[in-house]
């Protein structure tokens, strides 16, 4: 089982942020982040602020 690890502070990530690339700067496909519980508001904004849309997945383990 593997652990995903929050990128703004290290602790164990629950939340993974991914987003849609279908813009023409950037190839199609999706990008993500990791979060934790308290960095999950700001990992979504950024997502949004880049790429416009955002699918939120709870991390299990």
């Amino acid at each position: 089982m593997s652990h995903h690890v929050c990128g703004d502070c290290g602790e164990l990530a629950v939340w993974e942020i991914s987003s849609a690339l279908d813009s023409v700067a950037e190839p199609s496909g999706t990008t993500s982040m990791v979060a934790c519980g308290a960095h999950r508001l700001d990992a979504t904004e950024h997502m949004l602020n880049q790429y416009g849309n955002v699918t939120i997945t709870e991390v299990l383990g």
